[in-house]
């Protein structure tokens, strides 16, 4: 997969799951992004600060995570774009959960336990530095 087709993956994701609402972002493909809390490395990342979304350049070769890496942090753009709320708590979950209702395909909603890693966790060895 190739940044371009990232883009068109955001566009789709917004019209599908988001009913087209979110504003446009600019996609970063990173050789790595570390948490603020806590340095871990992380596969993806929403800057509202930048209107941005990172993502680890590794998830290019695995388009089956990219996609839930894309969904995952658009939905924390969602719910900064609604509300101004950050983070894994009720508005991400129950925001999460309505744009996996309009897929037509089985993907689970996020709980308060799974939130962190949801839509499902991205394998650790596909963090590495590249």
């Amino acid at each position: 997969m190739n940044p371009e087709a990232v883009a068109e993956l955001y566009d789709r994701l917004n019209a599908v799951c988001f009913g087209g609402r979110l504003r446009p972002v600019v996609i970063r493909m990173v050789p790595w992004i570390l948490s603020r809390t806590d340095g871990r490395r992380l596969a993806g990342a929403w800057d509202a600060e930048a209107w941005a979304i990172g993502l680890d350049r590794a998830l290019l070769d695995h388009p089956q995570y990219l996609f839930g890496v894309v969904l995952h942090e658009m939905t924390h753009q969602a719910c900064y774009q609604a509300d101004g709320s950050d983070g894994h708590g009720s508005a991400f979950c129950a925001t999460g959960a309505a744009a996996v209702a309009r897929l037509d395909f089985d993907v689970p909603a996020p709980t308060l336990t799974t939130a962190a890693t949801w839509p499902y966790p991205t394998p650790s060895h596909l963090l590495k530095e590249i």
